[in-house]
C-alpha cells in the first residue's frame, strides 16, 4: 500500500476516533434494497422472502450500522474497514446487542475471506472516496468474494454534485477535500462513465437511481449520489 493510502487510512482512524462518523441507523437506500431483493419485513415475526440469503457483507462498514441491521433480520453478518477504533465501537455495539457479527479491520483491495464466501456485499459512501484504480480493485475483489449471482449494492457521489471541482484535483474527477472532517482525504465524483468502468465486466445493473437532495440556506445546491443494485456476472 502507497504511503498516501497508509496516511489516508491513518486519518480514517482520527475521523472516527473524533466521533464524526458515527452513525447508529442503516441508510434507507439499503433498506430500500433490502425489501426489493432479500427480504421485506412484512410482520413482527414474518418476512416475504425475495432471494435465498445467508451471508452478507459491509464493505467499509464504519462502526458496524449495515452490518447490524442485516444481523438482527437473522443473517450472518461480517464488516470490515479500515479504522481500528470504528470496528472495536462495531464489536462493542454488536456485544451489547448480543448478535454473533464478524467485524475485522481490513484492506478492501485484499479482501481476508475465500472466493464465493457471501451471497450480497453492501458499501455505502466507501468506494467513492478512494482514486479510481482502487475502486476497481475493490469491486474486483467484492466480485471474487460473492457467490455466483451474488448482490452487490453500492452508492457513489455524482459528478453532478455541488463539490465537484471543490479542492486540489488529483486525477480526473477525483479532488483531496479542502475542509471539514473529511478534510484531506479524497473524494471521488462518478460520470455515468465512471460507473460503467467500475462494473464493467463484473456485475449487471438491477437498477440504478440518482438521489438529490437541495442543500439551505437558498436549495440551489444539491448533493447528489448514484443508487445501485448489480448481481455478479
Amino acid at each position: 500500500m502507497a504511503q498516501t493510502e497508509k496516511d489516508a487510512d491513518a486519518r480514517w482512524d482520527q475521523v472516527y476516533s473524533e466521533r464524526f462518523m458515527t452513525m447508529w441507523y442503516p441508510n434507507e437506500d439499503i433498506i430500500r434494497f433490502c425489501a426489493r431483493l432479500i427480504q421485506k419485513v412484512m410482520a413482527p415475526d414474518r418476512y416475504e422472502v425475495k432471494r435465498k440469503v445467508e451471508r452478507v457483507l459491509d464493505l467499509g462498514c464504519g462502526n458496524g450500522r449495515h452490518a447490524i441491521y442485516f444481523a438482527r433480520q437473522g443473517f450472518q453478518a461480517s464488516g470490515i474497514d479500515v479504522s481500528q477504533q470504528a470496528i472495536e465501537w462495531a464489536k462493542t455495539w454488536s456485544k451489547r446487542e448480543g448478535l454473533d457479527t464478524d467485524f475485522r479491520v481490513g484492506d478492501m483491495e485484499a479482501l481476508p475471506y475465500a472466493n464465493d464466501t457471501f451471497d450480497v456485499v453492501v458499501s455505502h459512501g466507501v468506494l467513492d472516496h478512494v482514486r479510481s484504480a482502487t475502486a476497481r480493485n475493490a469491486a474486483q475483489e467484492v466480485s471474487r468474494v460473492l457467490k455466483p449471482k451474488g448482490l452487490f449494492y453500492c452508492d457513489l457521489r455524482s459528478s453532478d454534485d455541488c463539490e465537484y471541482g471543490v479542492g486540489e484535483q488529483v486525477e480526473p474527477n477525483t479532488f483531496v477535500v479542502a475542509s471539514g472532517f473529511e478534510q484531506g482525504l479524497v473524494q471521488h465524483f462518478f460520470s455515468a462513465q465512471d460507473t460503467n468502468t467500475l462494473f464493467d465486466g463484473l456485475f449487471r445493473i438491477i437498477y440504478s437511481e440518482i438521489t438529490e437532495r437541495r442543500l439551505s440556506p437558498d436549495f440551489q445546491r444539491k448533493y447528489s449520489r448514484w443508487i445501485f443494485a448489480t448481481e455478479k456476472l
